[in-house]
């Protein structure tokens, strides 16, 4: 049996999430979504280590104990004939269906024997990436809005993540009070290396600078980005569409003008769980970073500072940093293909997020907007108060949404079969043009020279065909490695 009380590791906990939040995505949008989970789940078999915790294995066991406590917690039987059915689809390997039968019986000592074997066989990594699959599966169906709490030892887990677009001008005064308080900058001084914080300011730019001195610095410069940030709020759709773009290759490079604003702050509806093991994306900000002694003539940097969601009551704001990137004008960012060749999603993913947010955000500054942005205005009083504590910007919150999805008629072709030949596609129904990036040439002209400028475009997902046509049935075929 498993211990009253199952202990696992941080990196265990998140990459039990991780994998869950990627399945209940993949359960919304099977088509567009199946590479994502497949991957996840593979990452998931092989990431981890021994002494943080998160290797494979200990995520099934603890998504296994996270059934048991849901029972406990509930007074339900959350292993239902629904759940069961996913379970059964989702474990194609006779030795984690084995071990599914023995969760469903309730067996949980034979389970915890079933899978520990998965290592010790040369199958193991197949049969325990089947197992995991059935357990994510199984959890979406059960939690498929994400909102049931995770189960944890010490009880400081942060209640399920929850935004709202007047909070956001709220979270950013609690930050900047937080970063002014002398002991912010010791305890980010604890937290984060001698080596991270060189990289960040390096000896031959910031001459004379200890350890505390980065740290201090640090803080300061998140505080003076803050006080002008201009405030943007993601909506769960799209949220859903940037993590979708950030997944498929970019080449388009980075230009100054897909930037909504030269500093600003975004919280996003829904968290972005971009690599197992890590604690979900839910807010950055960013500001043009200027290097003392240096040229300003160059390629524009940004910095930017990635936030998670932390268990936190006010005056605390719930947003704690996770890393610090610096984006300059002309990086192409990590791909798809690169990471998958990896073997893991790197912590780049995040900051592709953010850039794909970007890209939603400008696109109608070089093509087609698709997304509404609305304003939020902050009542006067308050942005009186946000003046005293130094805050220059007015508080106001853009609202992003995607837009309505718009139909595509295909303009007439002058070859007819008259009935001599096949019926054309177009011809014989609709069908859907699935969500897509576009490397968009601006200047078509110079194109075969090349003089021409491209800029990375999304295509939200569409019908095409005559309207009074009914919808082609789509057949997807799906290949095993």
């Amino acid at each position: 049996m498993f211990p009253d009380v199952f202990v696992a590791t941080q990196a265990t906990a998140n990459a039990w999430r991780h994998l869950t939040a990627v399945a209940r995505t993949f359960q919304r949008n099977p088509a567009l979504e199946a590479d994502r989970y497949a991957r996840t789940i593979q990452q998931t078999v092989t990431g981890g280590d021994a002494e943080k915790g998160g290797r494979g294995f200990e995520v099934a066991l603890f998504g296994a104990s996270q059934f048991i406590h849901f029972e406990e917690e509930y007074g339900r039987h959350v292993l239902g004939s629904e759940v069961r059915a996913t379970l059964a689809e989702r474990a194609d390997d006779p030795r984690a269906w084995a071990a599914v039968d023995d969760l469903i019986r309730h067996d949980l000592s034979a389970f915890e024997r079933t899978v520990a074997t998965f290592g010790r066989n040369r199958h193991g990594d197949r049969s325990l990436a089947a197992l995991l699959a059935a357990l994510s599966g199984a959890a979406a169906v059960i939690d498929p809005d994400g909102t049931l709490p995770t189960f944890t030892l010490d009880g400081t887990e942060a209640d399920p993540w929850s935004a709202k677009p007047r909070q956001v001008p709220e979270w950013r005064r609690q930050i900047m009070a937080r970063l002014e308080a002398p002991e912010t900058a010791e305890g980010t001084a604890r937290e984060l290396t001698e080596e991270q914080l060189t990289a960040i300011f390096p000896p031959e730019a910031f001459p004379g600078l200890d350890h505390v001195g980065r740290a201090r610095l640090l803080c300061e410069q998140e505080r003076d980005r803050l006080r002008s940030a201009r405030m943007y709020y993601a909506d769960a759709d799209t949220t859903a569409v940037a993590t979708r773009k950030a997944a498929r290759p970019r080449k388009s490079p980075l230009d100054p003008q897909r930037v909504p604003s030269p500093s600003g702050f975004l919280v996003l509806d829904q968290p972005v769980d971009y690599a197992p093991g890590m604690a979900p994306l839910v807010a950055a900000s960013w500001s043009v970073w200027h290097v003392p002694g240096h040229s300003e003539d160059g390629p524009t940097t940004w910095s930017l500072t990635l936030y998670t969601h932390t268990a936190a009551t006010p005056p605390l704001a719930p947003l704690a940093p996770i890393g610090f990137e610096r984006l300059t004008a002309g990086d192409v960012l990590a791909t798809k293909h690169e990471t998958t060749q990896k073997g893991a999603e790197n912590a780049d993913f995040a900051s592709r997020a953010i850039v794909a947010c970007w890209d939603l955000i400008t696109q109608e500054r070089v093509g087609r907007a698709v997304v509404d942005v609305t304003e939020e205005r902050r009542k006067p009083v308050k942005v009186r108060a946000d003046r005293r504590r130094g805050i220059t910007d007015d508080g106001t919150v853009r609202l992003v949404t995607i837009r309505g999805r718009q139909e595509s008629v295909p303009r007439p072709r002058p070859r007819e079969t008259h009935g001599t030949g096949p019926t054309r596609r177009y011809d014989r129904g609709r069908w859907m043009v699935h969500e897509h990036t576009r490397d968009h040439c601006m200047n078509p002209a110079l194109h075969s020279s090349g003089g021409c400028t491209h800029q990375d475009i999304t295509v939200l997902d569409y019908p095409k065909g005559p309207a009074d046509k009914p919808f082609l049935d789509t057949v997807y075929v799906v290949k095993a490695d």
